[in-house]
């Protein structure tokens, strides 16, 4: 028993009555799971249902896409366990996503895509995360100026070299996990009440790595 084969285990005890739960991809071949390995679902829901209640689980980070009557969610768990589900008939309830949403999740597909060894994949993920950290500080200091027109610098241009720095890290899942801790304190800079939460891509890394 993998934590992928108990949670297909799962989502089959807690769908609604009447629903069907039909798996693709690896769980279907237990012999091919590692640690990076998610969770493949199609589901026909026959009524709504949330997603910590049929996962067993806290979401942390999620995509969700509609297409017609299809509901595409991936979904990362803050326990680090992920799940890929084609929704149809009835929705899955998602809560409401948080401010550095797409920051979390693609920092998790990222560890993920270097602790398989595509580092290609990897680093461009990881690439966007830095952008969008940056671009936070750029707003930053357009508010604390009053402009967006710059001739000189500012005490925040030392962002640049963090980044700089950091891209100049070895690759793996840990560089993943430096540039989401970047971005968070990036983003504390045109938000400072913001409170960086990385549990979930901690949880995804120590799972890789443990196989």
């Amino acid at each position: 028993m993998t934590w992928q084969t108990d949670l297909l285990e799962g989502i089959r005890t807690r769908a609604p009555a009447g629903s069907t739960v039909e798996p693709y991809g690896s769980v279907t071949e237990p012999g091919t799971l590692d640690g990076w390995s998610d969770v493949d679902v199609a589901l026909t829901l026959t009524a709504d249902v949330d997603a910590e209640t049929l996962l067993g689980g806290t979401p942390w980070a999620w995509q969700e896409h509609q297409d017609g009557d299809t509901q595409t969610v991936r979904l990362v768990l803050v326990d680090g366990r992920r799940v890929d589900l084609t929704v149809q008939g009835e929705r899955l309830r998602l809560p409401a996503p948080p401010v550095d949403a797409s920051v979390r999740f693609d920092a998790a597909l990222a560890a993920v895509r270097f602790g398989r060894g595509n580092d290609l994949i990897g680093m461009h993920l990881v690439l966007g995360i830095v952008r969008t950290a940056l671009v936070d500080v750029m707003v930053a200091v357009d508010r604390a100026t009053g402009t967006d027109h710059h001739r000189s610098g500012s005490p925040l241009d030392a962002r640049a070299s963090e980044a700089q720095a950091l891209l100049a890290g070895p690759l793996g899942p840990e560089l993943a996990l430096r540039a989401a801790e970047f971005a968070g304190r990036c983003r504390s800079e045109v938000d400072p009440d913001h409170r960086a939460d990385w549990s979930g891509l901690r949880a995804v890394i120590t799972s890789g790595a443990g196989g």
